[in-house]
């Protein structure tokens, strides 16, 4: 009986011993959770005031790891949750300038999405590659079409949803280099999507986000379209 006491006290011991050490790695993963929370809302806040970027990738490591708790913390406190998509979309802008002001013009693509539409469009959806514009004039998509056609960038208008990643795949591998436009959510997801298949983006946000009548700024899609390195 003691051998079996004594080998019973030990397995209690070693258990403990466990417990323990997960009790503090926890705690320890807490408390670096918390940090990370704290630092990447530091780094935002930083970034909105003073326009400046500081570790951009550090931050944008941090925004991606921690991209739902962010959210959540900033709607707790009653704060627009798509701060944190403006500040992932302004670093990765600011990161990617280099390789997309590197790219030929016919090696741009303009990507669109349908809400900013008139709702008298008389435009059909090709199942390809998205809504096809008749340039009727209805709505400032014309004027967008007739400028990509004299510069030689492609212009697709998407529906939405993973129809932005379809026409992105559709138009590879002669697309290196994309101008999305989209509400601050949407852009944050489509530039990461971007990165990942090795095409360097720009991001324009909606001015007045929404599901129809949408507007955006004319002459900063335009600037983005023709961005080329100052020599």
């Amino acid at each position: 009986m003691p051998f079996f006491s004594s080998f019973a006290h030990a397995s209690f011991i070693k258990e403990s011993l466990v417990l323990e050490a997960i009790g503090k790695a926890i705690v320890i993963l807490a408390i670096v959770f918390v940090v990370l929370l704290v630092l990447a809302l530091l780094f935002c806040s930083f970034t909105l005031h003073t326009k400046k970027i500081i570790l951009p990738n550090f931050v944008l490591f941090v925004i991606t790891l921690l991209y739902e708790p962010l959210r959540r913390l900033l709607a707790f406190f009653r704060i627009d949750p798509s701060l944190i998509d403006r500040v992932s979309v302004e670093i990765r802008n600011a990161l990617n300038y280099p390789d997309f002001a590197a790219t030929s013009m016919e090696e741009r693509v303009l990507l669109l999405p349908q809400c900013i539409r008139s709702t008298e469009c008389p435009a059909k959806l090709n199942p390809v590659d998205g809504i096809h514009c008749m340039e009727c004039g209805k709505c400032v998509i014309a004027e967008l079409s007739a400028i990509c056609k004299e510069l030689g960038i492609r212009m697709y208008i998407s529906p939405g949803g993973t129809f932005t990643g379809r026409i992105l795949r559709y138009s590879r591998p002669k697309a290196k280099a994309v101008v999305g436009v989209a509400c601050y959510p949407n852009l944050y997801e489509g530039m990461l999507n971007a990165k990942l298949m090795g095409v360097a983006a720009q991001g324009v946000p909606l001015t007045t986000p929404g599901c129809v009548n949408t507007t955006v700024d004319y002459d900063e899609i335009i600037n983005k379209c023709k961005m080329q390195i100052s020599k």
